[in-house]
């Protein structure tokens, strides 16, 4: 039978999982899941670096800003004491600030997975953003031990263990790869 539903995506294991010894069974999860590991780089680079990876266009950083304050929000965090504004734009400049610094701290290792929907399969196996808003078995909910109350109060990103590539995202796989693996 010939699948043609075979594709590639990108993985980043933060620093926090590198430090906490979680890369090994991070990679197995993929792996069982029938995945194939093509590439894979151990790496530690300048904030300036991570500053270039994310995105920097306002609506990426408006939104980031907005789940920001919603997070917020809905665990009673007083938004505008903690990050001195409410402004969705300034807080994801914050927040991507924060992200930079936080991957710059330590190494990460970044891997290509090839397979059969391997670009959805991995976004849903790392579950959502926030590790408490993730379902029981993603990798963010089984293994994350932060919150964004406790992240806002120590000025840094949520410590969520992995960035995948959004495989919605138009082009952010092409651009994600050749910043990580330029000859891939």
């Amino acid at each position: 039978m010939k699948t043609t539903n075979l594709n590639r995506t990108l993985i980043i294991l933060k620093p926090h999982a590198v430090l906490r010894g979680l890369t090994g069974r991070i990679l197995a999860r993929f792996e069982d899941m029938g995945l194939v590991i093509s590439e894979l780089k151990l790496f530690r680079e300048s904030a300036q670096f991570w500053a270039g990876f994310y995105p920097s266009d306002e609506q990426w950083l408006a939104n980031v800003g907005s789940k920001t304050l919603d997070s917020c929000r809905e665990i009673g965090i007083n938004v505008e004491h903690e990050l001195n504004t409410t402004d969705p734009l300034k807080i994801g400049r914050t927040v991507k600030g924060w992200l930079a610094d936080h991957m710059s701290s330590g190494p990460c290792i970044a891997a290509i997975l090839e397979g059969n929907e391997a670009a959805r399969k991995v976004r849903k196996v790392c579950g959502a953003t926030l590790p408490h808003a993730a379902s029981p078995g993603t990798i963010r909910f089984d293994f994350s031990t932060d919150s964004p109350a406790l992240a806002n109060k120590e000025k840094r990103p949520v410590f969520n263990l992995i960035h995948a590539t959004d495989p919605d995202e138009e082009g952010a796989l092409e651009k994600e790869l050749t910043y990580i693996f330029p000859s891939a």
